[in-house]
Parts: C-alpha cells; sequence; structure tokens
C-alpha cells in the first residue's frame, strides 16, 4: 500500500497521554538519552487524550525545548486505541514506535527493538516477561489471550501490548481499515506480515494512577473479541440447539412418567406435580441464557450501531510541532 505522506524521519514514536503531567519530562528525556546514540531521525508525537491535569501545560513547556516533539491534542478523551490511531495518521516515520505515556514501557529497550526492525521485520512487539497487573487481572488478562487465539483465525501473541515498533506499509493498512474501533494489537497481528516478539521487563508505575480500571480491562476484550470473531453468536445458536434437545427429552420423559402413573404405574417416587423447585431452576436457566444470548447480540448490534454512523475515532483541537517554532 502506497504512503502519500511526506517522510521526514527513520523513526515516529507515538505516545497517547492522559493525565500523565508527572510522567511526561521524564519520558522525555529517557526517549531523547536513548535515541542519541543510535544515528536515526526520529520524531516524537504525544497524544494528549483529553487531559484535565497540568499535561498540556508540561507539553507547551516541553515543544519549545525539543524540536523532535509533536504535541496533538485532542477535543476529548477518544480511549487508548483512538489516541493512537490519531499519532498513526499524523506520523511522519518510516517506522513508528507505539508505547505508553506512563514510563512503565521504557525506552532503554527501543535500540533492540530498532534493530530487530531493521533486520527485516514488518511489526516488532514487545512480550512481558511478567505482568505489573493485580494478580486476579493478570489471570484474567492471561485467559483472554488463550480463548481469543482459539476463536480467530490467525496468532495473537500472549502477554503483548501494543509496545513495539511497525514499519510504513504495515501502519498504513490499520490506517486504511474503514471499522472505527480498532482493536491495534488484534489488527497488528491480523495483517499477517513478519514479526518477531522480544522478552522485556515491564517496569511498575512509580507515578500517577492507572486509566485502566477493571471494566476498561473488560470492555478492552470484549472490543478484541467482537471485533475479529463472531464465535460468541453462533455458540448461543449452539446453546439454543442444546436447550431445544433437552427440553425435548425432558418434556417426552414427562409425558411417559405422566402416561405410566395414569396405567397405575410410578417411575418416580414422587407424582410428577410435586417438581416446583426444578421447573423454577429450568425457568431461571432459561432466562439467564436468554439474557446473555440479548447481552451477546447488543455486543454487536451496539458494534453496528457506532460504525454505520461513521464518526471519527479522534478530533484534533490543535497540533504543535517543534520543529515549527
Amino acid at each position: 500500500m502506497k504512503n502519500t505522506k511526506e517522510l521526514k524521519f527513520d523513526y515516529s514514536i507515538v505516545i497517547p497521554a492522559y493525565n500523565e503531567e508527572v510522567n511526561i519530562v521524564p519520558l522525555m528525556e529517557r526517549i531523547v538519552k536513548t535515541m542519541a546514540p543510535l544515528s536515526r531521525t526520529y520524531e516524537i508525537i504525544i497524544v494528549d487524550n483529553g487531559s484535565y491535569d497540568s499535561t498540556p501545560v508540561v507539553l507547551n513547556k516541553l515543544i519549545k525545548e525539543h524540536k523532535e516533539l509533536v504535541v496533538l491534542t485532542l477535543t476529548r478523551n477518544f480511549g487508548y486505541d483512538g489516541a493512537i490511531v490519531a499519532g498513526f495518521e499524523n506520523a511522519r516515520g518510516r517506522r513508528i514506535v507505539v508505547m505508553d505515556g506512563d514510563q512503565q514501557d521504557p525506552p532503554e529497550i527501543l535500540p533492540r527493538f530498532i534493530a530487530k526492525s531493521e533486520e527485516g521485520f514488518d511489526v516488532v512487539y514487545g512480550i512481558r516477561s511478567k505482568r505489573t497487573e493485580s494478580w486476579l487481572i493478570s489471570k484474567q488478562i492471561k485467559i483472554f489471550y488463550k480463548l481469543l487465539n482459539r476463536i480467530v483465525n490467525f496468532n495473537l501473541p500472549e502477554d503483548a501490548g501494543n509496545f513495539g515498533v511497525m514499519t510504513r506499509e504495515v501502519v498504513e493498512i490499520i490506517n486504511h481499515m474503514p471499522e472505527r474501533n480498532k482493536f491495534i494489537r488484534g489488527l497488528r497481528a491480523w495483517t499477517g506480515y513478519t514479526s518477531e516478539g522480544i522478552v522485556y521487563q515491564r517496569d511498575e508505575r512509580e507515578h500517577g494512577k492507572s486509566k485502566f480500571s477493571y471494566f476498561s480491562y473488560f470492555n478492552h476484550a470484549l472490543n478484541g473479541i467482537s471485533s475479529f470473531s463472531n464465535l460468541p453468536l453462533r455458540l448461543f445458536t449452539y446453546l439454543g440447539i442444546v436447550g431445544v434437545v433437552i427440553s425435548f427429552l425432558a418434556g417426552l420423559f414427562i409425558l411417559v412418567t405422566k402416561v405410566l402413573e395414569i396405567l397405575g404405574y410410578k417411575l418416580l417416587p414422587y407424582n410428577i406435580v410435586s417438581g416446583f423447585t426444578t421447573i423454577s431452576l429450568l425457568v431461571l436457566a432459561a432466562i439467564s441464557f436468554n439474557a446473555l444470548g440479548f447481552g451477546i447480540l447488543g455486543e454487536y448490534l451496539g458494534r453496528i450501531f457506532e460504525e454505520v454512523k461513521k464518526r471519527p475515532s479522534y478530533l484534533i483541537k490543535g497540533i504543535s510541532r517543534g520543529d515549527d517554532e
């Protein structure tokens, strides 16, 4: 896929930031220090994703000190992947790096990523040697990746976040995908381009608070599953078929039992009418399955609702470039 954007740099480093006032300055210093000996031209694109702390003030000061800095200010928070897409579509590098703005993705590992990318790999992604989330969330993330790998028709690396490097060609493919809600790490793997993982130690967050709550992780997982598979819909169809078969067999058993009772034979030690508890449990189970089914249908209908409106993934309030100063 051809790129029509003028490419001025070897690398574009895209960093989504949301209320990271205490992390932006040290992160910039670490990146500049790491990139200095590599003899590569680069830009650092920080996407201010609707921050309401002093992040905009910090960025306004930094852009006067760093010519390589580009600040994209979004009108509001458009989500983690929305901020990354904004960075992708405004990047001017031949290769694009994605990393978080909370300093948990160590910039010091970038030389390894770059070296591996320049060996000829289109995608180089980081594999976390140890997860920094709580025990419960970590276990659920592992379950999510194992489940997603079973229901999609491509390999999605486990314990791999968005931290990594992609060639311009891969990024342009993602940019031109028409869907609004983009699950970046899934789309990156879906392209099928040559990839390689590098194991690294993700740092603990030292400053500020994580913006990902338990429900944020859960919603992100639902977005990933519904983006790449219709198996939940098909699974509910299978459950419906199984339920119909069980209901038919149960109804046949009850009918035979009742007929035999009339003829003076008893298959059960009690009359069938006394099975109120069983009937209640069956009714509750049926209601639960129906609710689950409507929930799954709602997820997919919700995605369709969002996509058909064709609203943009983000809105930019302003763009500031250090090299324009």
